[in-house]
């Protein structure tokens, strides 16, 4: 294909548009299509162009204008910004108008009645299959909440290890004197209280799920009776078992471990080091946007009260960076401190605020516009929603009125009021 055959879409409307007797200024304010996209749409220079979805939607506006048949106006531009350069030259069937366009009738017959019953209930029985293959050949899950790790230095002779498996399944332990089991219930829920003796105990529990017939992995803890460390009974010394000292999380933070009996621990966090920007921005002209480096609050400090035999648990929502955790337990002379960093949560996550007057938005989420949003214009105190894998893409017209909180950042106005601003959002 030639390049002169590659523009024939442009020919089209530019003979179209001069029959009609209108220049493009006339075009861009009876359709509100701008100026600029009029043009590369005319000259075939469809790099201009903000995108395949908002572009079909030019060339239907400007169709029915003209008086062209819109969707051979479509295929024109799929033919033109798809094909090489090489291709033989297709030739066009010539514009028709829209009112002599003809649909095709819809006929229904038995024989398609049939096919399309048939086709659902292949590929349902094929989901299906699918379906049980991946159940029944998956390992089950068990995860032991309490102990979070090996306890040392424990002053009892009975523990209760708490968990989470499969729904129903059975759980055996093995290690023991005496080695109980317990079934979890309808969520997967589980307790057991094991009977140690002095010295170490290596527990190991296994949850079977009913459904499969098949065995999780294995997970063991180490429970050391006697000596110094975490202590269950009164006047016992205060003893961390979890988060672990260097532990890397994602979300809020477990903290659990032993103490007096009823003795209330402090619980409190310091920021030892920001977590870097987990964002990149680039401007439509490919220019960088600084990202700030955030500084998040600490959380106020938090007091549990151990149990009758010495044992605490609870949570602190800290923000992406690397903090110290400090407890501080009631009768205990030394704080214990575990240094964990916490990570930011995958994808992109936000709000886009409009505050102080109103703006055009354009906001794709992955690539797809984002519905009631992208195309319309918001007011002053509107808030949305941003949420996506790999990318979002912003344009805001008024942009000083447009604010950004993404992943945590708060990122300000997009730009200066009156301004036209687009930003391309994507992950480090």
């Amino acid at each position: 294909m030639t390049e002169g055959e590659l523009h024939k879409l442009g020919e089209v409307l530019r003979a179209a548009r001069e029959a009609k007797g209108v220049d493009l200024a006339r075009v861009e304010r009876d359709t509100k299509i701008r100026a600029r996209y009029l043009t590369a749409l005319e000259t075939g220079d469809y790099a201009e162009l903000p995108g395949a979805v908002y572009t079909k939607g030019f060339l239907r506006n400007y169709g029915a204008y003209l008086g062209l048949d819109a969707e051979y106006l479509v295929d024109l531009y799929r033919l033109e910004s798809s094909q090489p350069m090489a291709e033989k030259p297709t030739v066009p069937v010539p514009p028709r108008p829209i009112a002599t366009r003809r649909s095709r009738p819809l006929v229904v017959t038995p024989g398609a009645i049939l096919w399309v019953l048939l086709s659902v209930g292949v590929a349902a029985f094929i989901i299906y299959l699918v379906t049980e293959f991946v159940t029944f050949a998956r390992t089950p899950d068990l995860r032991i909440t309490d102990p979070a790790g090996d306890v040392a230095g424990y002053q009892q002779l009975e523990y209760r290890i708490v968990g989470v498996t499969e729904p129903n399944s059975r759980i055996t332990v093995d290690g023991l004197r005496e080695n109980p089991s317990t079934t979890a219930d309808s969520r997967g829920s589980f307790s057991i209280v094991v009977a140690l003796v002095p010295g170490s105990n290596v527990i190991t529990l296994v949850a079977n799920d009913p459904l499969t017939g098949r065995d999780s992995e294995p997970v063991s803890r180490t429970i050391v009776v006697g000596g110094a460390g975490p202590s269950g009974s009164p006047g016992g010394p205060l003893a961390v078992s979890a988060p672990e000292d260097g532990q890397t999380l994602r979300g809020d933070v477990t903290v659990a471990g032993t103490a007096a009996a009823g003795a209330e621990v402090t619980v409190s966090a310091r920021l030892v080091e920001r977590a870097a920007p987990s964002i990149r921005i680039e401007s439509l002209g490919g220019n960088t946007v600084t990202v700030p480096r955030p500084s998040p609050d600490p959380p106020q400090p938090r007091t549990l009260t151990a149990s009758g035999s010495g044992r605490f648990s609870g949570t602190l929502a800290l923000g992406p960076g690397t903090w110290d955790v400090k407890l501080t337990a009631d009768g205990s002379a030394d704080p214990v401190v575990r240094r964990v960093t916490i990570q930011v949560p995958a994808g992109l996550r936000g709000e886009l605020r409009v505050r102080g007057g109103m703006s055009y938005l354009e906001v794709d989420e992955d690539g797809q516009p984002k519905r009631n949003v992208s195309g319309h214009n918001a007011s002053s105190g509107d808030r949305f929603d941003l949420r996506a894998r790999d990318e979002l893409r912003i344009r805001a017209g008024n942009a000083g009125v447009v604010r950004l909180v993404i992943n945590g950042i708060d990122l300000g106005p997009m730009g200066k009021p009156g301004s036209v601003v687009e930003w391309r959002i994507t992950r480090r």
